[in-house]
């Protein structure tokens, strides 16, 4: 008995390494003859999450900052890097074109994923212009415009009535897009607030508070247009009134714009917007945690509830209505609603 025990380990990581090379064989002998770049298999997904997506085919898409992007099927968990196309690991944004294909954007360029291999395409710099933009046929990918052919840089007027003269460079630089019911598009900038466009006009909203920058903008099951920024926090527009959400609940932390320095409890530096079945708004600070709005009361959740993190850089609501938490270097994180559980893949 005492032999058998002694040689079990050895037994076992013989079999092991067996199995793990023929598994490799067969992706290596798949890649090869279907052309296709299949990543490499992992364990888990990376730490730092900037963004989170389900495609037309339900994978996951999460992608990260210095880690690349990591697919789950449902079953496995694969991490494509620099190494197998991908024109930079630092991704910003993950987005499925009406055509299938994936689009990164990345800290170096923009790529797309056609499923076989990663393709680098540079963007047409001219300036956007309301007279020769199909507003009903072209997609909006990221901060571009893709008309099947060509990816459009999208150049905003610079007629916003907010002013940086510290930030010339980035002023106008778009930090997210968001595509309401009625089809308006809206712009969030680094320095020059929000820009809305109908398909004819361009209208910035007139709020000096909006000049820090703007990560999310969301429209709720009421219309209303909900816009998180970095400093001051989160504002609603109900199509004629802007108002500070933070400011009404108390919530601001007005040093952060002479210090830069973040603050726990507070709803001043808001990265990521989105809602729930029920309708509920959920609200990702990088400082402070969630943040659950039902209308009525305004629930935080942090380290303490299960949070690996109280850094959020995004919260997604998948097909099932399933919401999904990317942290600030510990994963990404589920919810059934009230408690939080680490995603590891494993079923």
């Amino acid at each position: 008995m005492k032999k058998l025990v002694y040689h079990l380990p050895l037994l076992l990581a013989f079999f092991t390494s067996c199995k793990g090379e023929n598994q490799k064989t067969v992706e290596r002998n798949l890649a090869s003859t279907t052309n296709a770049i299949v990543g490499d298999k992992v364990s888990e997904i990376g730490g730092e999450i900037r963004c989170i997506f389900q495609d037309s085919k339900n994978n996951f898409w999460f992608a990260t900052n210095g880690e690349g992007v990591f697919k789950y099927d449902g079953k496995t968990i694969r991490q494509y890097t620099d190494k197998h196309g991908l024109c930079s690991n630092f991704i910003w944004n993950v987005q499925e074109g009406k055509d299938g294909n994936m689009w990164f954007k990345t800290r170096e360029a923009t790529c797309y994923f056609d499923g076989k291999e990663f393709k680098t395409i540079q963007a047409d710099t001219n300036a956007f212009q309301a007279m020769n933009y199909n507003y009903l046929n072209d997609e909006l990918l990221i901060e571009h415009y893709y008309n099947g052919k060509s990816l459009i840089k999208i150049q905003l007027p610079q007629t916003s009535p907010i002013k940086n003269d510290n930030n010339s460079r980035f002023h106008y630089d778009i930090y997210c897009t968001y595509k309401d019911r009625n089809g308006n598009l809206w712009f969030g900038t680094c320095t020059a607030g929000v820009c809305k466009y109908d398909g004819k006009t361009f209208t910035w909203l007139d709020n000096k508070e909006l000049g820090s920058p703007i990560r999310s903008i969301f429209e709720d099951k009421n219309g209303t247009i909900w816009i998180g920024n970095n400093g001051y926090g989160l504002f609603r527009y109900d199509g004629k009134t802007l108002s500070s959400f933070t400011k009404e609940k108390k919530l601001g932390n007005p040093n952060f714009i002479k210090t830069l320095e973040g603050k726990e409890g507070t709803l001043a530096r808001v990265w990521t917007i989105t809602d729930d079945k029920q309708g509920n708004l959920w609200i990702g600070t990088i400082d402070s945690g969630v943040w659950m709005f039902d209308g009525k009361t305004l629930t935080n959740y942090t380290t303490k509830d299960g949070l690996g993190s109280d850094g959020i850089w995004t919260i997604y609501k998948d097909k099932n209505d399933n919401l999904w938490f990317g942290t600030d270097g510990y994963g990404v994180y589920t919810c059934n609603g009230k408690t939080f559980k680490k995603f590891t893949g494993i079923k």
